[in-house]
């Protein structure tokens, strides 16, 4: 059996409720997002917070960027398959009642 890393995984998830991932993911869960709408959804957080975490979910394979290089560049970000596996999980985990 495989040992599994509870204190780990706590830590990963904390730092995806506190650093909007969870919302970010969800946000981008029907179709891809142009950042300028990501940033304007979470106008009460500083654009670079919001970037960062964009970064962070691109690091860990949860997200895809697209760039179309025109002048400003659009960007856009999208679920990987690894990202719509962990929203799945999340959707679970939210309609468990362990009470």
């Amino acid at each position: 059996m495989t040992s599994i890393n509870e204190v780990k995984i706590e830590q990963n998830i904390n730092h995806l409720i506190q650093n909007y991932g969870i919302q970010l993911l969800n946000y981008m869960s029907d179709c891809e997002r142009d950042e300028k709408a990501l940033l304007s959804v979470f106008d009460k957080v500083d654009d670079q917070i919001i970037k960062a975490s964009l970064e962070l979910l691109k690091q860990n394979n949860l997200i895809n960027i697209r760039t179309e290089e025109i002048m400003p560049p659009n960007i856009y970000y999208h679920l990987t398959k690894d990202g719509e596996l962990i929203l799945q999980m999340i959707y679970k985990f939210e309609s468990l009642n362990f009470e």
